[in-house]
């Protein structure tokens, strides 16, 4: 039988992050749409606001930057504390928000309270506190709904050209393609409505 995913929000304070570190510094527009931690090195899917006016302002010898598509940039940097605990325990990081002072909140989804030890096993160095979140609001994505979007999108699920597909995330996460369909409907319907009814 699974285990109960835990989801915990994460305070961290001032972070070994090149990429927020440098972004603290100027005065340009930014917005995380994804991260994707490693042990030595973490990827920002970034949203920069004015990228080719800003451009020159965001070099950094510490962060390498890859061709600006549209309106998403990727950075690349030495992981800090928390992407290389993350990546050490295998936990997604599925939302950032940064703060004054280079305070910093991750949304992190962990497989079980192991993985949730193990994490905290891994961040050495920075002062940061958590809690967890197990509560959503009607209409908000469950963790497992969250789970499987999160793997499917970063698989490339819903690429044009499609990477990965249901069996494939079926046998990604250790369940069964059925569960996975009927999961990642739900949750691209709630998606759906959220949009429908507060954006449009």
């Amino acid at each position: 039988m699974p285990e109960n995913l835990i989801e915990i929000i994460l305070t961290a304070e001032k972070p070994s992050c090149g990429v927020l570190k440098k972004l603290s510094t100027v005065n340009v527009m930014a917005r995380i749409f994804q991260i994707n931690p490693g042990i030595e090195y973490t990827n920002h899917l970034m949203g920069i606001e004015n990228y080719s006016k800003n451009s020159d302002i965001l070099r950094d010898d510490n962060i390498t930057v890859y061709k600006n598509q549209r309106d998403k940039t990727w950075m690349e940097t030495r992981s800090c504390e928390i992407c290389r605990a993350s990546a050490a325990t295998g936990a997604m990081i599925i939302s950032v928000k940064v703060f004054e002072n280079q305070k910093v909140q991750y949304k992190i989804l962990l497989k079980n309270q192991n993985s949730l030890k193990n994490l905290q096993e891994n961040i050495n160095g920075i002062k940061y506190g958590y809690y967890e979140n197990d509560e959503h609001m009607p209409g908000e994505l469950t963790l497992r709904q969250k789970e499987i979007l999160y793997t499917a999108y970063s698989k490339g699920y819903f690429n044009f050209n499609r990477r990965i597909d249901l069996d494939g995330i079926a046998q990604e996460m250790g369940i069964s393609k059925k569960s996975v369909q009927a999961t990642l409907r739900r949750g691209i319907e709630k998606i759906i409505e959220e949009y429908i009814f507060n954006n449009l």
